[in-house]
């Protein structure tokens, strides 16, 4: 995510926001908070 978002910063891209796919058979609430958590960290970094 990082590298991707340093290319973007490079070609003056604009990054808008951030998503994440934790799957469709998903029942771990755990893995919901994991990945809620990862998207703050990406969205932090742009």
């Amino acid at each position: 995510s990082r590298l991707l978002l340093e290319r973007a910063k490079e070609l003056d891209l604009a990054i808008v926001g951030v998503s994440f796919h934790v799957g469709s058979g998903c029942t771990d609430p755990e893995t919901f908070v994991q990945a809620i958590s990862d998207a703050r960290c990406v969205f932090d970094m742009g």
